[in-house]
């Protein structure tokens, strides 16, 4: 079939996808949906009263968002597990629809049906935990999506350690809100495509493949970065001048470099892993 996107089709395949789309994941879901149950359980059912209302709405933000990860990694592996199978992917392989098709399908499915689906259950399991007199305080729905408050937050809990100043809200104010949104949003994109192309290169545990490969890469970016950082003699004299009146200068400026270095970042690994699991589709034989 020639390589066109024709609505009709397109809207075949992605009904095709959405009917095995909880068939083959809702139990992944229910067990992800089921951790911050289990954690409510336990921590309710400890016999002193002291541990009650232990866990903030930020703290069970945190636990959400590691869960969400943890979907968006699982979610190709559970949803197009065969489509690169010689023999199981024949199935996939005659799809009346183009790879174009086929690939924004599952585009679609991995990261975007995929956090969306997480995200409501969770934050509906969340809410309706915290109606009740138990260790979970607040609503992790109230700050979920502000992503001002969470980074406040953070700041607040570091700022005793880390000597900062008062100036650090201005700071967060003048962050602009949109930019936050396409950091957040490409950050579920890129980690998606990683493991979308994972599992299109990978015939068996691709998801823990993956994984080691992501591994081995960030130990040696890690050895390149310390190195690189313990023989440049400005780093170490900037470092060495860090005191109480320029902590938060210094704290403000690696903010705003690792935020460029990660939306760049975000845009080119999603862009090259995207088109690689394009052409692997396209080219894959049976």
């Amino acid at each position: 079939m020639n390589n066109t996107f024709d609505i009709q089709r397109f809207g075949k395949v992605l009904k095709h996808d959405g009917l095995n789309f909880f068939p083959n994941f809702i139990l992944s879901l229910a067990i992800l949906w089921a951790i911050p149950v289990v954690i409510y359980l336990f921590t309710a059912l400890l016999p002193t009263d002291e541990t009650r209302h232990i866990y903030d709405a930020m703290s069970r933000v945190n636990i959400i968002d590691t869960l969400l990860k943890i979907a968006i990694i699982i979610a190709p592996a559970m949803l197009y597990k065969t489509c690169n199978d010689s023999r199981k992917g024949i199935g996939y392989a005659m799809l009346p629809a183009s790879t174009l098709e086929k690939f924004v399908s599952m585009v679609v499915y991995c990261v975007i049906v995929t956090p969306i689906v997480y995200i409501a259950g969770s934050l509906a399991i969340d809410s309706i935990l915290a109606l009740f007199n138990g260790p979970y305080k607040d609503f992790a729905a109230s700050i979920y999506f502000n992503k001002f408050s969470q980074i406040e937050y953070t700041i607040e809990q570091q700022s005793t350690k880390i000597m900062l100043d008062d100036t650090w809200p201005i700071f967060i104010n003048n962050l602009s809100p949109a930019f936050m949104r396409a950091l957040s949003c490409l950050g579920i994109l890129m980690l998606s495509s990683i493991f979308m192309f994972g599992n299109m290169i990978f015939k068996k545990r691709k998801t823990g493949k993956m994984i080691g490969i992501l591994i081995f890469l960030s130990i040696i970016f890690m050895i390149l970065f310390i190195n690189y950082v313990a023989n440049n003699e400005a780093f170490v004299q900037y470092f060495e001048q860090l005191n109480e009146d320029n902590v938060t200068e210094f704290v403000i400026r690696i903010i705003r470099i690792m935020m460029n270095v990660a939306i760049y970042t975000e845009i080119i690994v999603s862009a090259l892993l995207l088109w690689g699991v394009y052409r692997k589709i396209k080219t894959q034989k049976y």
